[in-house]
């Protein structure tokens, strides 16, 4: 896809690996034990961020980012990757509109790149 101006992929992630925020849970046996979304040891979210650029998480980020580097513009292709990481599982309609924005989002791409190819001829 290097030569689009946008990537329309999603990864969805649910469970204690993904947190976003700290988060206590009761244990069937009773025992209350905290979850810190910022621990290394559990928490899995750093690695997914730090291979997508260290972009934002629960955005969509479908149109393909730029950046300047001296005298060079670098294309940033980057997974939009949502979580759930309170226990909640997802459920298929927040994934329907979230598919539905980013589905959007490569349409309105798409037709920008084709009304730039018309405009050029």
């Amino acid at each position: 896809m290097l030569s689009e101006s946008h990537f329309p992929y999603i990864l969805f992630l649910e469970g204690s690996n993904f947190l976003t925020e700290t988060i206590s849970i009761k244990r069937p046996d009773g025992r209350i034990v905290t979850l810190e979304y910022n621990s290394g040891m559990l928490n899995r979210l750093d690695r997914l961020t730090s291979a997508n650029y260290g972009m934002p998480i629960n955005t969509n980020l479908c149109e393909n980012k730029f950046i300047k580097h001296k005298d060079k513009a670098i294309m940033l292709q980057a997974t939009s990757i949502y979580t759930q990481g309170k226990g909640e599982k997802w459920n298929n309609k927040e994934m329907f509109d979230i598919m539905i924005e980013i589905s959007k989002t490569s349409l309105k791409m798409l037709g920008s790149d084709l009304f730039n190819q018309i405009t050029k001829k």
